[in-house]
């Protein structure tokens, strides 16, 4: 923004200094130190939200004590300005400080715009109306930002090719084998006639073919043959019998090779997965609104009191999506609700009937689950849903005290839509006031 929140509130006489920059500078300072408490404790911007909203905080609440010490502490002389716990001065320090938070931390941003779409219409102060709508557009941009490319499908997906080293693979060993001459030499003797002269034992006999060529060609042509194809056919059998053929071992390489293309497909259909999130998330979405049915009720929205009805939605909404949504999910709801009998008519009910209802109807369990997990029990300003989530606790139902931890004003009314709303904005916010987890962090800029 061209001006500073402290500035604008300066300038629109919300706020007065005297006139002095100094003493200006001394809130700019006290701002800072409370957006870097934010920064370590993320948890505490549903706190700093709600009551920056609210023109009668009470000075007794454990943020505007917190403000108000770190206002002590770069300006001790504070009290001499104002005549009074300078409550407009506290709110115009939070929501700098909130306001410079989220631009760190988009959690924060979460938190801030959830819990001031509830806060602002409530909000009397029509001189501050304008600064608190250009903060809430600003930040809720800048979480729109993050929300849509959660929610987007791309055009295309691209996929990295499949990376594999190939393994190095020995060669196959081959151990050769040898006839034994001696014997084949002695059949092919055989097969070559009757006899055969050796130097030293003259004519020996070869018990094979008894035909010599001269003599009976025609006999000796067969006998020779059958004899001499007999004693090659042996000896080649008997030399392939012993060769040895060593393969190479192929099951470690094909086992990571077969690891490879597993987590090759796996880490694919991720990456199609996450880029298809969004539409399979509005497939889902449409199917839910269509068939109009509870899963924590466990029957359908029809069934249900309007009222019940619309909380069991908002409930059920939050658990189908994601921390950042952009805004079109509220209006989502919105239509939804509308589908119900009963809303129609345009009935409103007190929001103080509308946190009693949910305190005490049965099948509303599942929210007062929720809300105690995300919330702690009423101590200080906080969201409905401390109430909702803790309704034994001292301070949940006390007619007197519901505008002091909440800051909903007792005449306050809402029709379903609003209320369904309402609940699941509290949910969001109370969701990213809780979560811890690093990857939720914008990474800091410059």
């Amino acid at each position: 923004m061209d001006d500073s929140v402290l500035l604008r509130f300066l300038n629109n006489g919300l706020i007065n200094v005297g006139g002095e920059d100094t003493k200006l500078e001394k809130l700019s300072q006290a701002a800072k130190d409370l957006a870097g408490a934010l920064k370590k404790s993320p948890s505490k911007a549903l706190s700093f939200s709600l009551i920056a909203f609210d023109p009668e905080a009470p000075e007794g609440d454990p943020v505007v004590v917190e403000a108000l010490a770190a206002l002590q502490a770069r300006w001790t002389t504070y009290r001499n300005t104002f005549s009074s716990t300078p409550i407009a001065v506290i709110r115009a320090m939070l929501l700098d400080a909130l306001m410079t938070a989220a631009g760190d931390d988009e959690r924060v941003g979460v938190c801030f715009v959830a819990s001031a779409r509830n806060a602002l219409p409530l909000l009397h102060a029509d001189n501050e109306r304008d600064i608190w709508a250009d903060v809430v557009a600003r930040i809720e941009a800048q979480v729109d930002i993050r929300a849509e490319a959660e929610w987007s499908t791309p055009a295309s997906i691209a996929v990295a090719p499949m990376s594999y080293d190939l393994p190095k693979i020995a060669a196959p060993s081959v151990t050769a084998a040898t006839i034994e001459r001696t014997e084949f030499q002695r059949e092919m003797r055989a097969a070559a006639g009757p006899q055969y002269h050796d130097p030293q034992n003259g004519n020996v006999q070869t018990g094979g073919n008894q035909y010599w060529p001269q003599n009976q060609p025609t006999h000796w042509v067969n006998e020779f043959g059958r004899l001499s194809a007999a004693a090659v056919a042996d000896a080649v059998d008997a030399a392939i019998a012993e060769i040895e053929i060593t393969q190479p071992d192929l099951a470690a390489p094909f086992n990571q090779l077969a690891k490879s293309v597993s987590t090759y497909v796996d880490d694919t259909l991720k990456s199609v997965s996450a880029a298809t999130a969004g539409l399979q998330r509005r497939t889902s979405l449409l199917w839910w609104k269509e068939a109009l049915y509870s899963p924590t009720a466990r029957t359908s929205y029809r069934e249900l009191p309007v009222t019940v009805a619309a909380a069991h939605m908002a409930l059920d909404l939050f658990n189908q999506v994601p921390l950042f949504s952009p805004a079109s999910v509220a209006a989502f709801l919105g239509e939804v609700v509308l589908r119900l009998p009963g809303t129609e008519n345009g009935e409103d009910w007190a929001i103080r009937e509308l946190v009693t209802e949910a305190q005490d109807e049965a099948s509303l369990a599942p929210l007062r689950s929720a809300a105690a997990d995300l919330v702690g029990a009423p101590d200080g300003r906080g969201p409905l849903l401390a109430l909702i989530g803790h309704p034994d606790h001292a301070k949940a139902r006390g007619e007197e005290a519901f505008q002091i931890l909440t800051g909903v004003p007792a005449d306050a009314r809402l029709d379903p839509v609003a209320w369904a709303g309402w609940i699941f904005r509290e949910l969001q916010a109370s969701k990213a006031a809780s979560d811890d987890s690093p990857a939720k962090r914008r990474a800091r800029k410059g």
